[in-house]
């Protein structure tokens, strides 16, 4: 065995502890949460409805972009940063409560500065409603849209109608669920509860019981099973916890192996301890990034302790949940 090796194993044996101290908290559980991202775009400052979206999402611990009557430029910058997020999520959902038209069959949604003065200006000034379910579909499971149609205004050019219906279901692109406005709040009501209190929750079910609230259409349900919550399987029996030996100071290259070792879900956990005391302000992601760095040495600094950017044994044990 190189001298690195058994270094390294040594090193092992002493924190031990850490990991089968965060098995016995819940924080290295068989199943791994699934990571949601979150898209919420509403027309109006105060409204019920987006409220309740935004608090069903976060029931469902998805990470959420929002916008108040975006114009169509912040609109479009958001779409983009979302779509970044979805291709390194589980699955990507997004909930958009404003004014949204047909147009030979396409659905639009109508930024906050759209001004149609004939058909063809649809095409310049507003968002197809498919754009967003070829975002949600970058994710690795799949998602879905769910569009509250707001007040469209007294008088659209000819050839532009209010949105009604969702389009038939295309290749490439996630399910869409439409609903008038004044039905949303039903719609919001199934996916709260499921939220609120489901230990399981299936997409495709979900979309099939908001679509049977009336005035709800819904392009198809998933082809397959997209899990959004599962039940948590915490591996049983862990070994006994070893307590890092406090006279053998871990070095930077002890302390990095033994970040390497996090699964991504302690990561995670991290973060979200991290951000709970104020030191971090980024993505709940589970990458150890430059953010997450620079909170790890705001965690150090408020202890006083050398700010090395790397978690000991001690410190991590102290982040993450117990219990």
């Amino acid at each position: 065995m190189t001298r690195l090796g058994f270094h390294r194993m040594a090193f092992a044996t002493r924190v031990a502890g850490v990991f089968f101290a965060a098995m016995l908290a819940g924080a290295l559980s068989a199943q791994e949460a699934p990571r949601i991202v979150g898209m919420v775009v509403s027309s109006e400052r105060q409204n019920i409805r987006t409220d309740r979206a935004l608090q069903s999402l976060t029931s469902l611990d998805a990470e959420i972009l929002q916008a108040t009557a975006p114009t169509n430029a912040e609109l479009r910058a958001l779409m983009r940063r979302f779509a970044q997020e979805a291709r390194q999520a589980d699955a990507a959902l997004v909930f958009l409560d404003i004014p949204a038209v047909s147009v030979e069959g396409r659905l639009f949604v109508l930024p906050e500065d759209t001004a149609l003065s004939r058909a063809s200006d649809i095409y310049t000034e507003a968002v197809p409603l498919r754009a967003f379910a070829r975002m949600t579909a970058l994710s690795a499971r799949g998602g879905a849209v769910l569009l509250s149609v707001a007040e469209v205004g007294p008088s659209l050019p000819a050839g532009i109608a209010r949105a009604e219906a969702a389009p038939p279901p295309r290749s490439g692109a996630s399910e869409i669920l439409v609903v008038p406005a004044p039905r949303a709040a039903q719609v919001l009501d199934v996916l709260a509860r499921q939220a609120e209190t489901a230990a399981r929750i299936d997409l495709r079910t979900l979309l099939e019981r908001m679509a049977a609230v009336p005035g709800a259409t819904l392009s198809a349900p998933p082809a397959r099973p997209i899990v959004l919550r599962a039940p948590s399987v915490i591996t049983p029996e862990p070994l006994p916890v070893v307590a890092p030996d406090p006279e053998q100071p871990a070095t930077e290259e002890e302390l990095t192996l033994l970040e390497q070792s996090l699964s991504p879900p302690v990561k995670r956990d991290l973060q979200r301890a991290l951000r709970a005391q104020g030191h971090y302000k980024g993505l709940i992601d589970g990458i150890i990034g430059v953010q997450t760095r620079a909170a790890i040495r705001g965690f150090q600094q408020t202890r006083a302790e050398t700010e090395t950017g790397l978690l000991t044994p001690r410190q991590l044990m102290e982040l993450l949940p117990r219990g």
